[in-house]
């Protein structure tokens, strides 16, 4: 790993963020669609929009990490969490044999990150680039 990997991780993390975030945010219902659900009854569209903006704002923290803005690692260790959090929460519902498989492919790559994450956070290192 070179001193280019950890920013274009958290780079590409935050345009993973977009990439799930802003379909939600903008066209609710094509995004439903996209995943596999049903569509969205309207008082719902608000839930898939506002869930949609987080997703973003977590990919506006990885952009800031991939710039090495300060209290990147704390950023990081959200990411963390909320990373594993989905993880759970799909496998609940995995075990219960109700996800859409498109839905279980982004918690994939949710846990290949958060794997990454936790790597960044073993190595005690306060900022993505080197001193």
């Amino acid at each position: 790993m070179t001193g280019k990997f950890w920013p274009a991780l958290f780079g590409a993390a935050a345009l993973y963020n977009f990439t799930a975030g802003l379909p939600p945010l903008l066209i609710p219902a094509l995004s439903a669609e996209n995943l596999g659900l049903p569509p969205y009854d309207p008082q719902h569209i608000i839930i898939a929009q506002l869930a949609g903006m987080l997703i973003c704002l977590f990919g506006i923290g990885y952009a800031m990490v991939a710039m090495g803005t300060p209290g990147g690692r704390e950023i990081v260790v959200l990411g963390m969490i909320g990373k594993l959090g989905v993880i759970l929460v799909v496998t609940g519902h995995l075990l219960w044999g109700r996800v859409p498989p498109g839905l279980v492919a982004a918690a994939g790559g949710d846990f290949l990150f958060a794997l990454a994450f936790i790597a960044y956070l073993r190595k005690g290192r306060t900022s993505p680039f080197p001193a």
